[in-house]
């Protein structure tokens, strides 16, 4: 049976307020030594899926320096060190980049962006009735372009540009709360 690693030694190798570094050297059960094991420390993110009640959703356009491109998406963000109210974190981070707030909050998944090699969680919310009632309070490496379109086109995902994976899995699980709230899909238009 597979068990966790024991830790024999760590080094903290980078750290700043959101990122840090780690360097594990490990010990399986069988003995076998894990000499260097990088370990990327983030904190935990939030990624808002926003609909108005006309079933549009909200999305941004955003350069992302690491892939260099521009990209489509939905609003969310990291968390601040120590927050662990995941709602308040999305609930600001859509108005931040967009100016819109929801009526209602759902949580509809959690998951590990990528465990083999960050620690970090990323929760999904759904927000309903958004509406544009702020301006946007961008961070000062932020421009960010705010576009609606209808549900319906989002979901031909694979026909945007550039596809942000993590996004691509957070609408399995919104599709899949759909499924159980069917009163809360959006109309085809």
């Amino acid at each position: 049976m597979i068990k966790p690693w024991k830790i024999l030694d760590s080094k903290q190798t980078f750290r700043d307020d959101f990122l840090g570094l780690r360097t594990d050297r490990c010990v399986r059960e069988d003995g076998h030594i894990v000499p260097t094991y990088h370990v990327i420390e983030q904190t935990p993110w939030v990624t808002v899926f926003p609909l108005t009640d006309e079933g549009n959703i909200v999305l941004i356009r955003e350069y992302r320096h690491a892939a260099q491109k521009i990209l489509t998406a939905v609003p969310g963000g990291v968390s601040d060190p120590g927050e662990n109210d995941w709602e308040a974190v999305g609930r600001r981070e859509l108005a931040e980049e967009t100016g819109y707030e929801a009526r209602e909050m759902r949580l509809i998944g959690t998951c590990y962006p990528n465990p083999a090699i960050q620690d970090n969680e990323l929760h999904f919310f759904l927000a309903l009735g958004c509406t544009p009632t702020v301006t946007q309070s961008l961070d000062p490496n932020e421009e960010i372009e705010v576009l609606e379109l209808p549900y319906e086109e989002f979901l031909a995902y694979e026909q945007l540009d550039v596809q942000h994976a993590l996004h691509a899995a957070g609408l399995f699980y919104l599709e899949r709360y759909f499924l159980k709230h069917k009163e809360l899909r959006p109309a085809a238009s």
